[in-house]
């Protein structure tokens, strides 16, 4: 069973009822408290020997990577993060030379956009493993479902980077490989105030946070919305010491993916100026049920949904 399947095969035992508004296929289950108050949950995991290795990854690495990839959903949601739970497994007794750093990062990072840490668990694992739940809230829930055909489909940054530094890690000593790809990768930066300014301004018709690739993280947006879409070569983004490819199809990115109706996309413009900031459009939804790219030599390709699943063989 694919990533996919399992998630598919769940759909049929949650709950997704008043006052759930949405929990199936979302980055956040999305729960409505008041007319205007919805609460968001999240959670995320980071895994030894799948996620990271100890050789290129310090404690306080952990600590922050675990923080930003779980403020990311909450950002792809329109958010603000507020309280987290912790679950810890170590196959050695706890020790303050790691864990306290390992705490600092976390802490420090979730501190930065107003959450903290309240609670959780320890466990004795064969492996290191950390997983964060964490809860927010919004006025106005971004979700995936809402884009339509002629929408304009944006990214936050550049792209490619965390997956450039997963390539050079193979090859390079850690000191060799460029800062650019080290943040990519280890300190990958929380979209929290883009979410925001999308959510108040009811900007984007769906939102998702790419954390598997942009391919198959648009293609999830299609496939909510019953569309298809089609990207422009030369407008997308790429991360400096990153590929094409990897800009596509590499994970982890934590990038804010978004669309925007003809109607409203003048107003990116307000938004790029508040948050003194660039975002690019890449390219606009169609009605038909696949995915396009324009290549910088003007050619119209199908291209398939590739990026990163736990369980693909």
């Amino acid at each position: 069973m694919t990533e996919k399947e399992w998630i598919n095969y769940l759909k049929k035992y949650l709950f997704e009822k008043p006052p759930v508004v949405k929990t199936y296929n979302e980055d956040c289950t999305v729960i409505q408290k008041g007319k205007r108050e919805f609460l968001l949950f999240t959670t995320d995991a980071l895994v030894e020997g799948v996620h990271f290795k100890l050789d290129y990854y310090s404690f306080f690495d952990l600590g922050v990577k675990l923080a930003n990839s779980n403020l990311s959903d909450i950002a792809a949601c329109g958010g603000k993060p507020e309280w987290a739970l912790l679950t810890l497994g170590s196959p050695i007794p706890i020790d303050l030379t790691w864990a306290e750093p390992f705490i600092q990062g976390l802490t420090q990072s979730l501190a930065k956009f107003g959450a903290f840490l309240v609670g959780g668990d320890t466990v004795r694992s064969p492996f290191f493993f950390f997983s964060l739940t964490l809860f927010g809230k919004t006025k106005n829930p971004l979700l995936r479902k809402g884009a339509k055909e002629g929408d304009f489909i944006f990214v936050s940054r550049p792209l490619g980077g965390s997956s450039a530094f997963l390539r050079m890690i193979k090859t390079y000593p850690l000191k060799d490989i460029p800062e650019n790809l080290k943040t990519a990768h280890l300190y990958p930066e929380p979209e929290i105030a883009l979410g925001k300014a999308l959510s108040n301004e009811a900007l984007a018709t769906s939102a998702i946070d790419l954390s598997d690739g942009l391919l198959i993280d648009l293609w999830r947006i299609c496939e909510e919305n019953g569309v298809g879409a089609e990207l422009n070569q030369e407008a997308i983004p790429v991360e400096k010491g990153a590929t094409f490819e990897e800009a596509l199809s590499g994970g982890e990115d934590y990038a804010l993916l978004f669309t925007v109706s003809p109607s409203k996309v003048n107003q990116i413009d307000k938004v790029e100026k508040k948050l003194k900031r660039k975002i690019f459009c890449i390219g606009r939804v169609l009605s038909e049920k696949n995915l396009y790219l324009i290549t910088s030599e003007g050619k119209k390709i199908k291209i398939k949904p590739e990026g990163f699943d736990h369980f693909k063989k």
